[in-house]
């Protein structure tokens, strides 16, 4: 692997100019400048040592897994996390890796100096969890040539693998499945606006909405970001407020955990699943059958998933990441006790 040095050397400029590239001190570099180092450091495979060890990078058959949040227990309140994290930790095991989990929360504003503070070298490579739309930690660190995976999330960047779930075609057929059972007012319950998957879930309702002829309006999609503090009580009283002529029948979620939520606040409020309106949702984690009543869901391999990032995330170390790839695990549906029936009238 490269060294800072060949780095400069390959760019004719110092090694300081490529350090402060390397820590986000744009102010100090021309732009010119730094999209060629940047460009170099892609081209050589340079990744930077330990910051502790004034040594040559080496291989340290340790793998990066880079989280947003890692607030409220969320082994235990998150399935998505719990279920990829074990398939992470099993292939990573089998192929004699270790696995690192790095809280992206906690690199503080100056993301640039953060990175180089953070992600030193300790990692061969980096997985990322559910990242945001554009995120630009992401985007610095495919700027540095760092080898990447995303999970739950299709790449915006043509270079970076991705290992998700079909989401348009899921929705689609959790749409589907509703509107088989005489709904025609089906709602979208989303995630938030930067939610990679969440987008693409609303296109494959709106696309199953149109291939069933049924009507789609905007006050039917509710979005937790627009709700915020006041989630899921506000979607609950947003829906009261429409006549009953004029609500929707039935919900797809974007998952599980916020589908149970909103059960539970309908019920608050004397709104009973399945009896007053249905809901389908996607994940089939242990909310969906704890759940009263326990969701319909669509069932996502999350340990495959885990598995298959880890998988080629050694292989794009290998091969320097010249082979992106985009692989989509299919669903199928798990019945329970969420959704009814409606009669023709």
């Amino acid at each position: 692997m490269a060294t800072i040095r060949e780095v400069a050397k390959a760019c004719g400029v110092s090694t300081a100019t490529v350090s402060h590239v390397l820590n986000g001190r744009y102010e100090r570099v021309g732009e010119e400048t730094r999209v060629r180092v940047l460009g170099k450091m892609r081209e050589m495979g340079y990744r930077p040592p330990p910051m502790e060890e004034r040594q040559k990078a080496i291989n340290t058959r340790n793998l990066g897994l880079l989280v947003a949040d890692l607030s409220y227990s969320p082994i235990f309140t998150n399935s998505y996390f719990a279920y990829v994290l074990d398939g992470i930790l099993e292939a990573s095991g089998l192929q004699g890796w270790s696995t690192t989990i790095i809280i992206q929360r906690m690199w503080h504003s100056n993301i640039g100096q953060s990175i180089r503070r953070n992600y030193d070298g300790r990692c061969d490579g980096l997985l990322l969890l559910a990242p945001e739309s554009e995120s630009e930690t992401v985007n610095l660190l495919h700027q540095r040539g760092v080898p990447m995976v995303m999970i739950g999330a299709t790449s915006w960047l043509k270079e970076i693998s991705s290992v998700d779930i079909d989401n348009r075609a899921t929705a689609a057929a959790a749409t589907q499945y509703l509107a088989e059972r005489g709904h025609t007012r089906i709602g979208y319950v989303a995630a938030g606006y930067r939610s990679i998957s969440s987008r693409e879930r609303e296109e494959g309702y709106r696309q199953a909405l149109a291939a069933a002829g049924v009507e789609s309006r905007p006050e039917w999609i509710f979005n937790r970001w627009d709700l915020r503090d006041e989630w899921p009580h506000g979607l609950v009283e947003a829906y009261l407020a429409m006549s009953p002529a004029q609500r929707p029948t039935a919900f797809v979620g974007w998952n599980d955990l916020l589908a149970s939520g909103i059960v539970n606040a309908f019920a608050s409020r004397g709104v009973f699943v399945p009896k007053d309106v249905s809901i389908v949702s996607i994940d089939d984690g242990p909310e969906a059958s704890k759940c009263i009543p326990p969701l319909t869901t669509f069932r996502q391999p999350l340990q495959l998933i885990g598995k298959r990032s880890v998988e080629l995330l050694i292989d794009h170390i290998a091969d320097g990441g010249r082979f992106a790839e985009t692989v989509r695990f299919s669903t199928h549906v798990v019945e329970r006790q969420s959704v009814a029936t409606l009669k023709k009238s």
